[in-house]
C-alpha cells in the first residue's frame, strides 16, 4: 500500500501506514454530501459493527477538506475516519484520479474505488469502478469469506 501523509476529518496529520493493524477497507469517493457518496457512506456506517466484528476498519477518502468531512460525519453519523485528500496525494498514489466526461465536458475527478488491504499493507482486492448500491455488502462478504 502506498504510504502517504494526509489530514483526517479532525485535521490531524496521519500516514496511510498508520491505518494498518486490522484489515483495511480504503474507499475513495468523489464528494461529501452528494447523493451517491452519501448513500455509500451510510451503507458502510450501517454495517460498521459487522466490519469491526470481521476484523476490518473502514476509511473513506475524498478531496474534501477536514471541515467538510467533520460536517459530513456529524450529519450522517459516520463512525469511521475520513481522509481529507485536498492535494490529491492519496488519490494519485492509488490511481483514483481519472478523466471524466459529463455532458461533453472533460475534467479530472475521483473514480469511486475501494481497496482491501491486509494487516501487512498488501492490497489483496480492488473494486476499480464501484456501483454504490450494495457495495458495502459486497466488501463485507469478501472479508468474511477470507
Amino acid at each position: 500500500m502506498p504510504d502517504v501523509a494526509v489530514a483526517d476529518d479532525t485535521g490531524t496529520m496521519i500516514r496511510t501506514s498508520d491505518l494498518l493493524g486490522d484489515t483495511l477497507v480504503l474507499y475513495f469517493y468523489p464528494k461529501d454530501d452528494t447523493p451517491g457518496c452519501t448513500s455509500e457512506a451510510k451503507q458502510f456506517a450501517e454495517a460498521y459493527d459487522r466490519f469491526k466484528a470481521a476484523g476490518a476498519e473502514i476509511v473513506g477518502v475524498s478531496r474534501d477538506s477536514s471541515d467538510s468531512h467533520e460536517s459530513f460525519k456529524e450529519k450522517y453519523d459516520i463512525p469511521y475516519r475520513l481522509l481529507a485528500d485536498v492535494d490529491e496525494r492519496v488519490c494519485n498514489a492509488f490511481g483514483t484520479i481519472v478523466e471524466k466526461n459529463m455532458y461533453g465536458k472533460k475534467s479530472l475527478g475521483v473514480q469511486r474505488s475501494t481497496f482491501l488491504v491486509d494487516t501487512t499493507g498488501t492490497i489483496v482486492y480492488v473494486w476499480p469502478k464501484v456501483s454504490v448500491e450494495g457495495h458495502a455488502a459486497d466488501v463485507l462478504a469478501r472479508i468474511e469469506s477470507r
